[in-house]
């Protein structure tokens, strides 16, 4: 890192200190509830094989940071303000609540139970949003404002054996809050399933039929989707692997377990949109 003499070299010797980091966690190799409502089949694909994400910027990873943070004080403001009851760790583990299915294959991490005097136990899910896309959730409702946290939630739910969740959002630039209740829903959460399934089974395909659709360009797979982005040789990335309910994977090319990459490795690619 080079010398801070000037309120110039200050910002850059933040930057560079973020882009610096090493990071702690290797990418997630499942599918996780987060991203289930992401419209892409094939993000579903590369989360579940371990894909490595694009690196975010050091204005991004300040994003993320400054979200977490603000996810503390609301559980803080919704205990200590409105007398609330929530868990925002599991009693028994002592951490972030999670579940799973198919032997970890699907994950879904909460943050946290939350129940008013109504005496309903919910899932609670919180968000921080710019002034604009909390404008919308509370126009609109967080379905039509926000249909991957709607289908975040949902998943959550159905896997859990939830009928309803709270969805509290903090508005960045003025710290308002807004709420929503949102009751489970059985056909929303088998089409998320059905997309889970295709992407268990290899049968996923890209959203888009270009890298220049709006839809990729801000995508974390982006690098392993469209462009070279190294991934690593390993039995879970290559094609003729499969996942199993045990948790394990199962190669389709020698008709045993997936335990090490071979010579006949093949690059996982989904399918490309017709």
């Amino acid at each position: 890192m080079g010398e801070v003499k000037t309120v110039e070299d200050l910002i850059v010797a933040i930057d560079d200190g973020y882009d610096q980091q090493v990071r702690e966690e290797r990418a997630r190799c499942y599918i996780g509830a987060s991203i289930v409502g992401n419209p892409c089949d094939a993000m579903l694909s590369f989360n579940l094989r371990g894909f490595p994400n694009n690196e975010p910027s050091a204005k991004l990873k300040r994003i993320f940071k400054l979200g977490h943070l603000l996810e503390d004080e609301v559980v803080s403001d919704l205990k200590e303000k409105a007398d609330v009851r929530v868990w925002e760790k599991d009693g028994f583990t002592g951490r972030q609540h999670s579940y799973d299915q198919l032997g970890g294959h699907v994950v879904c991490h909460m943050d946290g139970h939350i129940e008013m005097d109504d005496g309903v136990l919910r899932v609670l899910e919180i968000k921080s949003m710019n002034n604009a896309s909390f404008n919308k959730f509370v126009k609109h409702g967080v379905r039509k404002s926000h249909p991957q946290y709607f289908g975040q939630v949902t998943m959550m739910m159905g896997m859990a054996n939830f009928t309803e969740a709270m969805l509290v959002a903090v508005n960045k630039n003025n710290s308002e809050y807004h709420a929503e209740i949102i009751e489970f829903d059985e056909i929303e959460f088998n089409f998320l399933r059905e997309r889970v399934d295709r992407a268990l089974q290899n049968k996923t395909a890209k959203i888009a039929a270009d890298a220049e659709d709006w839809r990729c360009r801000g995508c974390f797979k982006r690098g392993v989707c469209w462009g070279d982005t190294p991934v690593p040789k390993t039995c879970v990335t290559c094609q003729f692997s499969f996942p199993t309910e045990a948790g394990l994977w199962h190669c389709s090319k020698h008709d045993e377990e997936a335990v090490a990459a071979c010579s006949e490795y093949i690059r996982y690619k989904p399918e490309e949109k017709e």
